[in-house]
């Protein structure tokens, strides 16, 4: 049995045990046959995950599931409604189809609840997974597994832990801590994915948005207190922001900082501490107090004596962290 099988199977087993009237009405799974012609329809390829999933259970329709949410706050579509959904998204004018897509590839929803949508990501030929993303409800994307099993496993584990449970109202809630736990466990990968899909897309788009998308993600795996560990992935990632930093033509300096922070990229926000902006010293300042770059309280006491009120303010609170941290 493969792990995605035997993380759908300790859910629904879950559930039977401690509130079966939450997967009374899931349906039961589809053949291999009766999915591979429905996915046939499809203009992409989606991972062996997916083909999985449903073997296991077709799920519910888009209007036919009122609060059965097993997958965290989400239920699981039905394959042709997921189907459905995707090729609407594609029939979309250019401009607004491109948003329902994840470093410039298609995606094919998978759960939903109300109008927030969780999706897997088109695959290549060789591809066995791919990522599970988070499409808001104003259409922001963001990366939420690294793929369908990693989804499945860190469920299953935070129902027998008790880092998901249902309240007395039905509903389901989280222990963050135990949560957090199940979640490192078994998504260690996912900020090479935030970092590659910065890396793919910001040569076409040098706007602001790869930049906020990617602080997005990293934020994120951060609250989980998944480590960015040296690559040479990140170097490459620090150093196209530290370049773009240092672009006077760019206005996306803050938001720059931003990922600098939560990459824990010292030297490039000390790089940071001499921009022009305000905005980007006092947050550089900020930021290497928030991180405990001991090593920067030098060129961080340097900015006491800067002429702008706001980041003489900034750096006071990066000193104040630092005395409180030692």
């Amino acid at each position: 049995m493969s792990d995605i099988k035997d993380a759908l199977d300790r859910i629904h087993y879950w559930f039977k045990k401690n509130h079966p009237a939450k997967i009374a009405s899931l349906a039961s799974g589809l053949s291999p046959l009766e999915i591979d012609n429905v996915l046939s329809t499809l203009s992409f390829k989606v991972s062996q995950e997916v083909q999985e999933i449903y073997e296991w259970s077709n799920g519910y329709s888009m209007d036919g599931c009122a609060d059965d949410w097993i997958f965290d706050y989400m239920f699981l579509l039905s394959l042709d409604s997921a189907v459905k959904e995707a090729q609407t998204w594609e029939e979309e004018h250019e401009e607004i189809a491109l948003m329902y897509k994840y470093a410039g590839k298609p995606i094919l929803p998978v759960c939903m609840s109300d109008i927030e949508f969780l999706a897997v990501v088109a695959t290549d030929d060789e591809q066995t997974t791919s990522p599970v993303i988070h499409l808001s409800e104003i259409l922001e994307i963001s990366l939420q597994y690294a793929n369908l099993t990693s989804m499945m496993l860190t469920l299953a584990e935070s129902y027998e832990t008790g880092g998901l449970f249902i309240d007395c109202k039905g509903y389901i809630e989280k222990d963050e801590k135990k949560y957090a736990a199940a979640y490192r466990k078994y998504n260690s990968g996912i900020t090479d994915l935030a970092l590659e899909r910065f890396l793919k897309i910001f040569p076409e788009d040098s706007s602001w948005k790869p930049v906020q998308l990617l602080h997005g993600d990293l934020y994120m795996s951060n609250s989980y207190g998944i480590e960015i560990l040296p690559s040479n992935l990140k170097t490459k990632v620090v150093n196209t922001l530290v370049n773009l930093l240092q672009d006077e033509k760019h206005d996306s300096g803050f938001s720059v900082v931003l990922v600098l922070e939560e990459l824990r990229a010292v030297d490039a926000l000390i790089q940071g501490l001499k921009h022009p902006s305000k905005w980007v010293r006092s947050r550089a300042a900020f930021a290497l107090g928030k991180i405990k770059a001991f090593e920067a309280v030098e060129f961080v006491s340097q900015l006491l004596e800067d002429p702008d009120p706001l980041v003489q303010e900034a750096v006071k609170e990066a000193l104040d962290m630092f005395k409180n941290q030692r």
